[in-house]
């Protein structure tokens, strides 16, 4: 299937706006990039960002685009309603709700007829502001949700790190600026993982620093399917870990979207990663889709460490690479290819962090000795033997600072 316009479009707002926000140090003039961001996103006519006073409750607006700063009484309108609600408003019928601020579209003279805020919270949880969208042609979706929650996560990272650097001296705020890229990285990673058909599975990514350039992700398909990502960045540090956000937004806006081809997906993936960041940058990555009740898997592996799938007869296949990494060539082509599985089978999907640990004595694990690990896991649930795994990981490590993220996903048909 070709991607939609859209789909590819939503792609490249994400990595156009995530290089400028990366570059810019103005906090103010950042927010206002994450607003516009958030507009494109979701198609809407407008963003506000929305702080809340911690005196007195109320909201002003610290980027309005199109109007004057306003600032309302806390729990006043729509925006007032989700920060004292802590949750998500969703409202395209704004007339007929009693919520909405008819005196604030008086005073404006805009007239608002659907919207969606989101709150911003802080590392500790707390609402600290409110991501509002405005006027939407046709209206607000449940979709449009996870794009405007991308936007949010970057605008509570802006907000916070503007307060600390009125707080702290610059040697703390560095590393406070660090503890909140990883924290806003964490929360890209599924909260809570959510159930696969006729499969169990458990995942795991560590960071080698602060923040690092791996992810995963377990993202339901509608018609029932389930795409599983596991990739890695090229490079460590700040820099792979936006663009690994970047690349995992992309997948997450065209897998919710139905997408049903990783071929096409990763076609156009690919290209707008090649064209959109520096040469350097650029991801492996393996992706399937676990057709309903588990016995059916879609894959492709672009530059990926060959995951291992273990059958339940003892032996080992390699599910090796059959495209280049996305956003190294500009043409690159990707394969998709399929393999039936069974009960008991083990597949074990990897980060080069787990099959190259190093020792404190600068020896590198090799895929020989992390295939034996594997085939001892034969019989064992998908969390005992991620746990075995893992084990034999930091057995190996013996304590050495790793060099690498490790990632580790564990999958079994049941």
């Amino acid at each position: 299937m070709v991607l939609h316009v859209d789909e590819t479009r939503l792609s490249r707002v994400v990595f156009e706006y995530a290089a400028k926000i990366g570059q810019e140090q103005d906090t103010e003039l950042m927010l206002a990039l994450i607003a516009d961001m958030g507009r494109d996103l979701l198609g809407a006519d407008r963003c506000s960002i929305w702080m809340v006073d911690p005196t007195s409750g109320s909201l002003w607006t610290c980027v309005a685009q199109g109007v004057a700063p306003l600032r309302v009484p806390a729990g006043h309108g729509l925006v007032g309603a989700c920060a004292e609600s802590n949750s998500i408003v969703l409202v395209n019928n704004a007339l007929d709700d009693p919520r909405l601020s008819r005196s604030t579209d008086k005073q404006t003279g805009y007239h608002t007829r659907s919207v969606l805020c989101m709150p911003l919270r802080n590392g500790s949880g707390n609402v600290i502001g409110v991501f509002q969208a405005l006027n939407k042609e046709g209206g607000f979706s449940a979709g449009d949700i996870n794009l405007l929650n991308l936007a949010s996560s970057y605008s509570a990272s802006a907000i916070e790190t503007q307060a600390l650097r009125k707080e702290a001296a610059q040697a703390q705020l560095m590393r406070r600026e660090l503890e909140i890229a990883r924290d806003v990285q964490e929360r890209l990673f599924p909260a809570v993982l959510p159930p696969i058909s006729g499969v169990e599975y458990a995942c795991i990514c560590v960071p080698a620093k602060f923040v690092g350039g791996d992810y995963y992700d377990v993202i339901p398909v509608p018609g029932g399917r389930t795409c599983i990502t596991l990739g890695d960045v090229s490079g460590k540090g700040i820099p792979a870990a936006v663009v690994m956000a970047s690349v995992q937004a992309s997948i997450r806006i065209n897998m919710t979207r139905g997408a049903d081809s990783l071929s096409a997906a990763f076609t156009a993936l690919n290209q707008t990663v090649y064209s959109t960041t520096a040469p350097e940058r650029y991801t492996t990555l393996f992706a399937a889709f676990l057709e309903p009740g588990g016995r059916r898997m879609i894959y492709l592996n672009a530059g990926q460490a060959a995951p291992m799938l273990l059958r339940s007869s003892g032996r080992i296949e390699r599910l090796e690479a059959s495209g280049p990494p996305v956003g190294l060539l500009p043409r690159a082509k990707f394969e998709e290819q399929s393999v039936e599985l069974a009960t008991g089978d083990l597949l074990v999907v990897f980060s080069d962090g787990v099959s190259e640990v190093n020792n404190p004595v600068g020896d590198i694990w090799n895929e020989e000795e992390l295939e034996q690990v594997v085939a001892a896991c034969a019989g064992l649930s998908a969390c005992e033997a991620h746990a075995k795994i893992l084990d034999a990981v930091r057995r190996f490590a013996d304590g050495a600072e790793p060099s690498d993220d490790i990632t580790l996903a564990v999958y079994r048909p049941v």
